[in-house]
């Protein structure tokens, strides 16, 4: 039996199904790979699109390489990089097992999704003694060479000031300290912070910490305005339209921490408030105050699990990043078009600026969205 295109994509690759292949003997496939292995096949966001088209004409009649991903452990790593870069012919498949029971890919659905989450409860130390061990993973990270975000780094820079200023090198402090002997305000808010929690922060620091947190709810206010304003809105405006969408966006604002993305790694991907309220207010429904971005798709998952989803396909890229960034340090990082990443259902667009920053974020319109809002 020869497998169509056609057919394959409805066995198994429309509804993303793990499919077991056994191949011709003597084929291309059967000399690269043995007789039998797992994989799940790929497809770009076009491919997709046309395959959909293609298996509403019968008889199928179509032959061709499919791009795959290799679920096993024997194959060396050669080989499976040839399975995701050119692919397996559907002649050379004498026989294709797959999961019978119903599996639902969301690349066709337009309802609101939810991501599988475990939250895990944490008890909190008193007297900021949480801070011992979070210091003491920052600098075990520094020591491995993981890149931190730039939160981050000015954390773990305040942490070996508080802990251990005595082994500060002389890079670190030009890190801590301007030119005149004071600490930098990035890390002297993580700084006085972190004697706060300790409960070992004086009257004239607390009084300066008190400005550093208006100076910082100052520039997150101008920014979100200057965001309601490429949206056609401002937050004068929308406080007067819409009091209580004005007082949620500066709550959320207020709430927002950076984040890093990426687990391993020399080279950090993270979101700042910048980034944030970028894709955020563009993106995802919650945060749209108008229809002045009714044309930019939104998320199809609830406004919390949109950071989650963005980790899932940061993680798929990070090899790839980590090597790109070693040639390319001051090049944009990208991915859309052809090369869009998929997970669950959506294909995903992003740059990621040479230091790490994401700045443009959000799913890929499919043909049958456009065709129903013709």
């Amino acid at each position: 039996m020869q497998y169509t295109l056609e057919e394959i994509y409805l066995l198994v690759g429309k509804e993303d199904k793990t499919a077991g292949l056994t191949f011709n003997r003597d084929s291309e496939a059967y000399l690269n790979y043995g007789s039998f292995i797992t994989v799940v096949f790929l497809y770009t966001q076009g491919e997709r699109e046309e395959m959909d088209e293609m298996v509403q004409t019968e008889p199928f009649s179509h032959h061709g390489r499919i791009k795959a991903k290799y679920l096993g452990i024997e194959l060396p790593g050669e080989k499976v990089e040839q399975l995701l870069s050119e692919g397996i012919n559907s002649e050379d498949i004498a026989e294709l097992l797959y999961p019978k029971f119903p599996i639902t890919n969301t690349f066709h659905s337009k309802e609101i999704r939810t991501i599988r989450k475990v939250d895990i409860p944490v008890r909190m130390l008193p007297k900021g003694r949480d801070l011992d061990w979070m210091y003491g993973f920052n600098k075990k990270l520094v020591t491995e060479g993981v890149g931190l975000s730039p939160k981050e780094r000015n954390f773990y820079l305040a942490g070996k000031y508080y802990y251990e200023a005595e082994n500060l090198s002389d890079d670190e402090k030009q890190e801590i300290f301007d030119e005149n002997g004071h600490l930098n305000e990035s890390v002297e808010w993580e700084y006085l912070r972190m004697k706060t929690v300790r409960e070992d922060i004086n009257e004239e620091e607390k009084q300066r910490l008190a400005e550093l947190y208006e100076n910082k709810s100052r520039n997150s206010i101008q920014l979100l305005d200057h965001y309601l304003k490429q949206a056609g809105s401002s937050l004068k405006k929308l406080a007067q339209n819409n009091i209580e969408k004005a007082t949620e966006l500066l709550v959320k604002i207020r709430q927002f921490k950076e984040r890093r993305l990426t687990v391993t790694g020399q080279n950090p991907i993270y979101l700042d408030i910048d980034s944030y309220l970028h894709i955020y207010m563009r993106h995802v429904e919650e945060y749209k105050v108008n229809e002045h971005f009714e044309h930019k798709d939104n998320f199809q998952w609830n406004e919390g699990d949109v950071f989650v989803v963005m980790k899932h396909v940061i993680e798929q890229i990070d090899e790839d990043y980590q090597e790109f960034r070693k040639s390319n340090p001051e090049q944009r990082y990208s991915k859309y078009g052809s090369q869009s990443v998929y997970f669950e259902g959506d294909y995903y667009t992003f740059h990621i600026e040479p230091n790490g920053r994401i700045s443009t974020f959000h799913k890929n319109r499919k043909e049958h969205e456009k065709a129903k809002e013709k």
